[in-house]
């Protein structure tokens, strides 16, 4: 395939990723290895990860690596074909898509429903098992996340610092990305497990939030 060929093929699909593509989704389009690699040294793609590429010349996306590493989980598919059973943004880094509480997460994490398994040899990478309701997912700028509610509900479940937790529910409130009912509701659970045997959710959410 030619190089303009390759690149016509794959523009489509870059366009619709914030300028990335996979080497699935080329080959998908009749675009194979050589045919990137060709493009790669010719300067017209640039490798962002293992089997991932951005079209040189277009504006890094904000969180590129995170969407990298989302791309990787589902390397076939295009992601308006991607649903919750591909794998969904999650824990810190659904934290950080939402752009709450002070995390510099040291791994990218995934929430994938079974009975789906995805083993990965990134040490950066963390996948968590775990059920998902259609409410508990939304779409932001691209990415398919965990909800604010299903976010705060995960970071407690993993007994997430709780200062951080709390940093976290506090811009969740200010920014009205969820109301203060679904997050007591999310958070009643888990009361115990941070010193607060005898409190409700809104007892525990005031705690942490301090209002």
């Amino acid at each position: 395939m030619s190089l303009v060929s390759a690149m016509s093929s794959l523009s489509p699909i870059a366009e619709t990723q914030h300028g990335l593509v996979t080497a699935r989704q080329a080959t998908c389009r009749g675009a194979h290895r050589r045919d990137l690699s060709r493009l790669v040294r010719a300067g017209v793609l640039e490798h962002v990860a293992h089997g991932v590429y951005r079209v040189a010349g277009a504006p890094r996306p904000e969180l590129e690596e995170l969407r990298a590493a989302w791309l990787q989980l589902a390397p076939e598919l295009q992601t308006d074909r991607r649903g919750a059973a591909h794998g969904v943004v999650s824990h810190s880094s659904a934290a950080l898509v939402y752009e709450v509480g002070l995390l510099s997460p040291q791994r990218w994490e995934f929430v994938i429903p079974p009975p789906r398994r995805f083993r990965t040899r990134r040490q950066d990478v963390a996948i968590h098992q775990a059920p998902l309701r259609p409410d508990d997912v939304e779409w932001v700028d691209g990415l398919l996340v965990t909800t604010p509610q299903r976010t705060v509900t995960d970071l407690a479940n993993v007994h997430f610092d709780g200062g951080h937790l709390s940093l976290v529910a506090a811009d969740m409130l200010d920014r009205q990305l969820a109301q203060p009912d679904d997050l007591a509701a999310a958070l009643a659970p888990y009361a115990a497990a941070y010193g607060l045997p005898d409190a409700t959710g809104h007892e525990f959410l005031e705690h942490l939030t301090h209002r």
